[in-house]
């Protein structure tokens, strides 16, 4: 069970003051009792001894009745040298039980004299060598001192008590201060917190901060989700920053090379229609008319990342795109990187499911994303390897295109995701590839991931299949 801050002070305050007040109490009851034991005892009997050897007063039974309507305790005299009793204001058996126990010796602080205990104050009688050496006993019974320190205890019951009381006001006041600012910085804090996530929504911080009162804990997860929202707001803004210096380059970029590519396409195709009335096919005019097409997407690509970056709630309408296979589309990929790969010494493998189904997709971004798999995978692999490309059912029931390599594997540090904008594990790249193969794949309606190890990596995306 969690106490907050201010229970914890005002416990702490109550335990504190009641074991301080407990342990000052005794000892002040066990303090108070032997003075108020000495004062009714020891003293009342010294201080009436000097009046007898001051003023020479006689030792008769009426003096001692004076004196103990005087000290309200009876009073009795005796030699000093034989320990017996002159005079008392003691009832008769009671003197006689005292006479007793005189000869014996030195009296006991407390003695029992008929059924009656007494505390025994003894003094000897100032005197000169006219007088006897007298010494006076004062017996004040036990009673009547247990009643003086009983009164004596109650008083500081009552004041230990009212420190308690005190301690209290002033545990809930000294608790209020601390709480109530603490309160409303958690409630700030919380605010910060909320406003953060609705404008940059992620995982919020879980097990921080669950050590200790509940508004400290409170504040210290507020406190981290407000730093993990920062962190994140940064992150974006950086990457917000990027995508708009890469925005005015694609911008310039573009107008630049579209009608250069534009007059190259046009120029191709005159002179694919020119051999063709000749009867004369050439392959190399067809290959050069999709690689200016291919030049074209990514412009266009370059061009978008100048918009708005992906979001998953701006899909493309899947029943007005085209039906595909996914094995066409890998086909044309793979025949424009196909002398690449015999430079390169990169054995293709194709594994065609027939199970695989149609899907519906926008070709050219297709291609798009199985080209830059594809590039990827022969980038890894600059000794030469085998390049398998293959279909197959997907695990969610749709379409499943995988791209293997040969190659080192990934490496990837600080928990980075490859499929951000610039993140690359490349030397020369600069980390759009698979940005634009996620976007274009999410776009689809679909998903996109990869499995890597020392021997190689599989890149894969699943698109749903055709309705």
């Amino acid at each position: 069970m969690k106490f907050t801050i201010k229970t914890r002070l005002v416990l702490a305050m109550n335990l504190l003051v009641i074991g301080v007040g407990v342990a000052v109490g005794w000892a002040g009851v066990k303090v108070t009792a032997g003075i108020i034991e000495h004062r009714l005892v020891d003293e009342s009997a010294k201080n009436a001894a000097g009046i007898f050897g001051t003023m020479h007063l006689p030792f008769s039974p009426d003096m001692m009745s004076r004196l103990q309507a005087l000290l309200g305790a009876p009073v009795a005299a005796g030699r000093s040298d034989h320990r017996s009793l002159v005079a008392s204001s003691l009832p008769k058996p009671e003197e006689e039980a005292l006479q007793a126990l005189l000869p014996k010796g030195p009296l006991p602080r407390r003695v029992s004299l008929n059924g009656q205990t007494y505390l025994v104050g003894e003094a000897p009688v100032p005197s000169d060598a006219s007088r006897d050496s007298m010494t006076l006993y004062l017996m004040v019974p036990e009673s009547q001192v247990q009643a003086a320190q009983k009164a004596s205890e109650q008083t500081i019951v009552l004041v230990t008590f009212v420190a308690i009381l005190l301690a209290n006001g002033l545990a809930f006041w000294l608790s209020g201060t601390i709480s109530r600012p603490l309160g409303r910085l958690v409630q700030r804090m919380d605010l910060l917190a909320s406003q953060a996530a609705e404008e940059n929504p992620v995982a919020s911080a879980e097990g921080a901060g669950s050590a200790g009162p509940p508004e400290l804990a409170q504040l210290a997860r507020s406190f981290d989700t407000l730093v993990e929202r920062l962190a994140e707001a940064r992150h974006r803004l950086a990457r917000s920053t990027r995508l708009a210096t890469v925005g005015q380059l694609s911008a310039a970029v573009a107008h630049e090379l579209r009608n250069p590519l534009s007059g190259i396409k046009m120029n191709a195709q005159v002179l694919a229609e020119e051999l063709a009335k000749s009867g004369v096919t050439d392959s190399g005019l067809d290959r050069i008319i999709r690689e200016v097409e291919r030049m074209n997407v990514y412009l266009e690509e370059l061009l978008e990342l100048a918009g708005d970056e992906v979001k998953p709630d701006r899909p493309l309408e899947l029943p007005q795109l085209p039906r595909l296979r996914l094995e066409s589309v890998a086909e044309s990929a793979l025949g424009l990187v196909e002398r690449r790969c015999q430079h390169g010494h990169i054995e293709v493998e194709r594994r065609w499911s027939k199970d695989a189904a149609w899907v519906r997709a926008s070709e050219p971004q297709l291609r798009q994303v199985i080209l830059n798999l594809v590039l990827n995978a022969i980038d890894a692999m600059p000794a030469g390897g085998r390049l398998t490309v293959a279909t197959s059912p997907g695990a969610a029931g749709g379409v499943r295109l995988a791209v293997t390599d040969t190659g080192k594997g990934v490496q990837v540090t600080d928990n980075k995701d490859l499929f951000e904008a610039f993140v690359t594990t490349k030397t020369a790249g600069i980390g759009l590839g698979l940005y634009v193969c996620r976007r274009n794949i999410v776009r689809h309606h679909g998903r996109i991931g990869y499995d890597s190890s020392v021997s190689g990596t599989t890149f894969w995306f699943e698109l749903p299949t055709a309705d």
